[in-house]
């Protein structure tokens, strides 16, 4: 439980920036990797530059800016941490409401398409409050749920959002069973998809938070990996410990101290 409490203590000295910083432990055992496959998305819908300059969507801004440069940090921490163990489904979530998950996922996700030799999928899978395409601009009411419920084609769910080497798959229009949803056998099968399919692809999950909703919990199980965003001066030690503990250590990747992003 120290790294908890160091953690918690660096985020009480950094009330006073906007820094995020990420702390990663452990190393990660080794996998097998599947043979690589190309994807093909079909649907273009541009990102709206009103918009990500509105939700603080450092990573599309020209030149350079301190987020985007800690953005390029955590992207080479989180490689060296999962590339030997070919861990490439990733669960973003946060202790609670508010703490910047979305805007941490989108940030990534987009550093990643940008220095990163492999593709990236960002997938949103807040099924009760989806929020990428707001963040991002993007009008379309389809996506995740569309699949699960209709057996609608990924292919036509799938977007480019004019990132390259970025995909986007929406959570759709919002349900209210979602943890359901989420924990239905076409779900799983859905992810272990992605990660056997695509090698070359990092996969992030944008989910609610832990706390909040047993979705998280529930799609915790079958990703590779979770990283966990905690806002400085948000959460208390105890809500940290319990989101880590109902994860789990092992699968816990990192976890980002964010100051003051409540996407």
């Amino acid at each position: 439980m120290s790294k908890i409490k160091d953690a918690l203590e660096k985020a009480r000295r950094m009330r006073g920036t906007a820094t995020p910083f990420l702390l990663i432990e452990d190393e990660p055992g080794v996998k097998n990797n599947a043979s690589p496959q190309a994807a093909k998305t079909k649907k273009i819908i541009n990102y709206s530059p009103d918009a990500i300059i509105r939700h603080n969507v450092f990573t599309l801004a020209a030149g350079h800016n301190e987020i985007n440069e800690l953005f390029k940090l955590f992207k080479t921490q989180i490689l060296t941490k999962t590339q030997i163990a070919g861990d490439r489904t990733i669960l973003i979530t946060s202790c609670i409401d508010g703490e910047g998950k979305t805007f941490t996922a989108i940030n990534l996700a987009i550093m990643f398409a940008r220095e990163v030799d492999q593709t990236v999928l960002l997938v949103d899978v807040n099924l009760k409050h989806p929020s990428i395409t707001r963040v991002l601009g993007i009008q379309t009411h389809e996506g995740l749920t569309d699949y699960l419920l209709h057996s609608k084609p990924l292919t036509d769910l799938l977007i480019r959002p004019g990132i390259d080497k970025l995909s986007l798959l929406p959570a759709g229009n919002a349900i209210e069973h979602s943890s359901e949803m989420l924990g239905s056998l076409k779900m799983q099968d859905l992810i272990a998809e992605m990660k056997g399919r695509y090698q070359d692809r990092y996969i992030f999950f944008d989910g609610p938070s832990i706390l909040t909703s047993v979705d998280t919990l529930v799609l915790s199980k079958y990703v590779d990996k979770t990283l966990l965003v905690v806002e400085s001066g948000k959460v208390s030690p105890e809500q940290l410990s319990e989101a880590i503990n109902l994860i789990g250590e092992d699968k816990i990747l990192g976890t980002i101290l964010n100051k003051g992003n409540p996407v």
